[in-house]
């Protein structure tokens, strides 16, 4: 395969690692742009029981943050009351805004430019919340960055679990045509982690393919564990990601 840059991915074959809910965007865009999308589901979205996780009174956070997709969709569709506007929904990023306006939801916050804990630390909104109680909606285990960080700022923070995330068992022939792809897409640590996992022996196939990775923490694991050609994307959004599948070397 020639080194040069591509516009457009000339039938290359890109393993999509993201749980089969959220990968489906990204591998139409992969599709459009002259690519064959590999779905390779490496981590498995299980519910957790409502009767768990649901509160007594939603009246009680002046905001709720959304850290993803399935946040939104296990939280809202489990509601038996609706969201009072003086409630602000907050989401992590353009994908997790989209999705709660599409429960008919006003988004109050959204990270300006780079999507993420961070990018929704930065903006102004969120520098003011000393007092405020505020429910982090998201999976089990995970960053505590955006807790931490509004702890500090004076918050008073309640998690709300939905979901946990479980390691996937795809078949062998799946994982045949996964050491077939040219190049990786991960979008977590555990998505890096996990790979290894389930590929076992067979990763080192792939360890000197290039990996996408939409941090400097996943490219720090990925780097331990033995990728050679890791790319870091500017914002975790999929149009950043797709920007450096077509314009990287190959």
């Amino acid at each position: 395969m020639s080194m040069v840059a591509n516009t457009t991915l000339n039938g290359l074959k890109i393993l999509v690692t993201r749980p089969e809910q959220q990968a489906q965007a990204l591998c139409d865009a992969i599709t459009n742009n002259g690519g064959e999308a590999i779905v390779f589901p490496v981590i498995d979205i299980a519910t957790l029981p409502v009767k768990d996780w649901m509160p007594s009174r939603l009246d009680r956070y002046g905001m709720l943050i959304f850290v993803s997709r399935n946040a939104v969709s296990l939280f809202v569709e489990a509601l038996s009351e609706s969201i009072s506007e003086q409630i602000q929904l907050v989401a992590v990023g353009d994908g997790t805004a989209d999705t709660i306006r599409s429960y008919g939801l006003k988004v109050a916050i959204q990270p300006d430019s780079i999507a993420g804990s961070e990018g929704l630390l930065a903006m102004p909104a969120l520098h003011d919340v000393a007092g405020k109680t505020i429910a982090i909606v998201k999976g089990k285990g995970g960053r505590e960055l955006l807790a931490d960080s509004l702890i500090a700022r004076g918050a008073n923070i309640a998690y709300i679990e939905v979901y946990e995330r479980v390691i996937s068992s795809p078949s062998a022939s799946q994982r045949q045509q996964a050491l077939t792809s040219d190049c990786i897409v991960c979008t977590s640590v555990a998505g890096v982690e996990n790979l290894c996992q389930i590929l076992g022996e067979d990763i080192k196939i792939l360890l000197d393919k290039p990996l996408v990775v939409v941090s400097e923490r996943i490219k720090t694991v990925a780097d331990k564990l033995g990728f050679q050609r890791i790319m870091v994307t500017d914002d975790v959004s999929d149009a950043e990601i797709m920007r450096q599948l077509t314009e990287m070397e190959y």
